[in-house]
């Protein structure tokens, strides 16, 4: 299968981004060299799974810190060689703060670490649970340590910690059934926050919806299996299954959602 061809299995608008990736394997296998991607989201890490296939002599590994990791870097190694954990460059920092005055919330912690100033896709996954952690390429880590230094007016402290005392991320969503016509973004909006379909295609072309990180203006976006859709003021959810096409010509998905913290 040619890259033409894989083309067709993903949305137009990725069409750049896996000519771009593509280009990343054929250095690789050119130079006979590891290349280092940054942090992928899910679907993001499936185009680099799908174009794995169509390069004979290069491997895909994965690593966002021990575990299950929803972001995670990529290196694509040509094959006979080896790479450790130590080349994927992550630096794992824990936040301590003032617990007793502020509670910090994932969204939060989110908005901070962006308003540092670096592309999101430097910063991996963010661990809130008994403690707050992230994960950041690890060049970047000297400017985390001197810029993140408050949230929400509390002072805060960066300390990093070995990838081992990496904590697990808790999947706190919640799991719901909906029925739609169409796969349409503002379709499924509607029936996972239950309001008017006229009213989430005007939150859409707002601009106040982000898929797989991105902002969509298109109420007529064609959503698929994977995809997570973040909603600004009210948290994200995931489509995580289509069920079964009713006999009525509408469609059971399941989703996970996430309520803002």
């Amino acid at each position: 299968m040619a890259v033409k061809e894989i083309y067709q299995h993903f949305r137009k608008e990725e069409h750049e981004k896996i000519t771009m990736l593509n280009g990343k394997f054929e250095i690789a296998s050119r130079d006979y060299y590891p290349i280092l991607l940054d942090f992928l989201d899910p679907r993001e890490q499936m185009i680099v799974t799908s174009l794995a296939g169509l390069h004979s002599g290069l491997r895909v590994e994965f690593y966002g810190g021990p575990g299950e990791r929803e972001r995670q870097r990529a290196m694509i190694v040509p094959e006979l060689l080896e790479v450790s954990e130590a080349d994927f460059e992550i630096t794992v920092f824990e936040l301590e703060y003032p617990e007793k005055f502020v509670k910090l919330t994932h969204r939060n912690i989110l908005g901070a670490v962006m308003n540092v100033g670096v592309d999101r896709s430097l910063i991996g996954d963010i661990v809130v649970g008994g403690k707050i952690q992230f994960a950041v390429a690890a060049p970047y880590a000297p400017l985390f340590h001197q810029t993140l230094t408050r949230i929400r007016n509390a002072p805060v402290v960066l300390t990093e910690v070995p990838h081992e005392s990496f904590i697990e991320p808790v999947d706190d969503g919640k799991p719901m059934s909906i029925l739609v016509a169409s796969f349409r973004l503002d379709a499924i909006i509607s029936e996972v926050i239950k309001e008017g379909r006229a009213k989430s295609k005007t939150r859409v072309e707002k601009g106040k919806v982000k898929v797989n990180h991105s902002i969509v203006e298109n109420p007529s976006f064609i959503m698929e299996t994977g995809d997570t859709v973040s909603i600004r003021h009210f948290g994200r959810f995931k489509v995580t299954q289509l069920i079964a096409e009713t006999k009525k010509g509408k469609y059971r998905l399941e989703v996970r959602v996430y309520r803002d913290g």
